[in-house]
């Protein structure tokens, strides 16, 4: 596991089979905002993920708990999770989207510039310029924002993710 910032790009690589999260400085909470970044799947198998979480919030143990995670995959496909914790502190991840290939995401070691417009129970994702779906959900109105990089269970071990040029406007 690593956290890297190099050249105004922060990597994150994954070895353990498992997700990586890291959050923006400051734990500063966003409830609505736009926010683009240019990201990359930059090593590792192409059924590996990477992407944002918003709106997120943590256990006493660090482990991001309620959140909106948008995933994008090496293949080109994408999806989307919410994740929630119940009364027993038990943590789960919902899809909201199921994985779905998409013409508009570039596959692995190509950059796809993201863009997540927040504004109340609407949350809209843009790759490349090209707008993917708009959810809608009221569960979670602000919290952290984290980028992330996923070493699934079913890939061999090693994943790596590349962020630049992040911009978040309002809050």
């Amino acid at each position: 596991i690593s956290v890297a910032m190099a050249n105004g790009s922060l990597a994150l690589e994954n070895d353990n089979n498992e997700l990586l999260w890291e959050p923006l400085p400051g734990n500063k909470q966003y409830g609505d905002f736009t926010l683009s970044v240019d990201a990359r799947l930059s090593k590792g198998e192409p059924n590996n993920g990477y992407g944002i979480a918003i709106r997120g919030s943590s256990t006493q143990n660090g482990d991001l708990a309620m959140y909106y995670r948008f995933e994008l995959y090496g293949d080109g496909s994408y999806a989307i999770f919410k994740g929630t914790m119940n009364a027993n502190g038990t943590l789960a991840s919902t899809k909201l989207v199921d994985y779905t290939l998409q013409p508009a995401i570039a596959k692995q070691a190509n950059v796809n510039h993201i863009m997540i417009s927040a504004q109340g129970a609407a949350i809209a994702l843009t790759i490349n310029g090209q707008k993917l779906t708009t959810i809608n959900d009221n569960s979670y109105h602000s919290g952290t924002i984290a980028l992330f990089v996923s070493n699934l269970q079913n890939a061999r071990p090693g994943a790596q993710a590349s962020f630049s040029n992040l911009r978040v406007n309002g809050v």
